[in-house]
């Protein structure tokens, strides 16, 4: 076989396996474009509720999602450059969301937004009725607000899941990111708390954001958790402040390409019953409407709700109409 027909034959070789790989990347585009459209039809099943959108801390990449115009001004993200008004869900606001939520089909609810769960005196009580309720619930907190029986109540609601916010592993490096709180004192709570749900099927998890002050103590975080058996993952850094980003490749986050499907899985609910679409949209800019004044469904239905979406679903061939709230996603591009 003369070198030119050796030549044809890996060339031809090399245009079936181009002609596969690009028929492998069209197929997966055509299979995740199915599934945006059949997410599409659904409503969501989760709902983010806050107990209260005050906290205890202020810790610089808050806002996560606002990082364009809040890092520029200011340099950093923080808790306290929230415009919208504070306060905490009250039982009457409670009862209305609980209703909704069973009415809707919401299936996991998560006791926590854009503010500590525990500084309002009823997010255990208002996490055992969801529980009983039949949802899954889970809280996320800073665990620097427990005090009297709270650990106790909240091992005897049982509740599915409760996530730590811890990102240091030493006193130093944790109170740059939990600006306000004490390490020792969290790692003491975190270890109450997993000895309280002993025998019980609650999930208690030390969750670490791996940023450029932080990511030399991961290691040592993970062995602390081994010490008190709490469950340890790491999570990448979703750029609020840019100078906080990792060096560390293994710990940048991963994107997804738009449009977004987030919207159709999830919704928040507000302290006060307002509703909104994203779990980044901590401060306001995108309000739906208010359970205290319409249900879930008739929200969710509404010409607001609708344009937002169909904004969302069309950013690829109609950009300029992409909500600005979506502009600086930090999960989608």
């Amino acid at each position: 076989m003369s070198e030119s027909d050796k030549r044809g034959i890996i060339t031809a070789q090399a245009r079936r396996v181009g002609h596969a790989l690009q028929w492998a990347r069209e197929w997966g585009r055509l299979q995740m474009d199915a599934l945006r459209l059949r997410l599409q039809t659904k409503t969501p099943h989760e709902a983010l509720v806050e107990m209260t959108n005050r906290c205890n801390l202020n810790c610089p990449f808050c806002m996560v999602g606002r990082q364009n115009d809040l890092t520029a001004t200011h340099g950093n993200a923080a808790h306290s450059l929230m415009k919208r008004r504070m306060g905490v869900m009250s039982p009457e606001t409670f009862e209305r969301v609980r209703a909704e939520l069973k009415r809707f089909g919401i299936r996991n609810a998560y006791l926590y937004f854009q503010g500590e769960p525990f500084l309002n005196v009823n997010t255990i009580p208002f996490a055992a009725q969801l529980k009983k309720d039949g949802l899954f619930v889970a809280i996320y907190t800073n665990g620097q607000a427990f005090s009297g029986n709270m650990i106790q109540e909240l091992a005897e609601a049982e509740i599915d899941l409760i996530r730590f916010s811890v990102d240091g592993a030493s006193e130093e490096t944790y109170q740059k990111n939990r600006v306000g709180g004490k390490f020792a004192a969290v790692y003491e709570n975190m270890r109450l708390v997993v000895e309280a749900h002993r025998g019980k099927r609650t999930r208690i998890e030390w969750q670490f954001i791996a940023m450029q002050n932080n990511e030399h103590e991961v290691e040592a975080a993970r062995l602390l958790a081994g010490k008190i058996g709490i469950l340890f993952f790491v999570k990448g850094f979703r750029e609020s402040v840019p100078a906080l980003a990792p060096t560390k490749a293994e710990y940048a986050p991963n994107f997804i390409p738009k449009p977004c499907t987030d919207i159709y899985r999830h919704l928040g609910i507000y302290w006060n019953g307002d509703v909104v679409p994203c779990c980044y949209d901590n401060d306001a800019v995108e309000v739906m409407g208010n359970v205290m004044e319409n249900s879930l469904k008739k929200i969710w239905r509404s010409a607001r709700y609708r344009q937002f979406r169909t904004a969302v679903k069309n950013v690829r061939v109609d950009p300029g109409h992409e909500p600005e709230l979506c502009r600086t996603c930090l999960r989608w591009r």
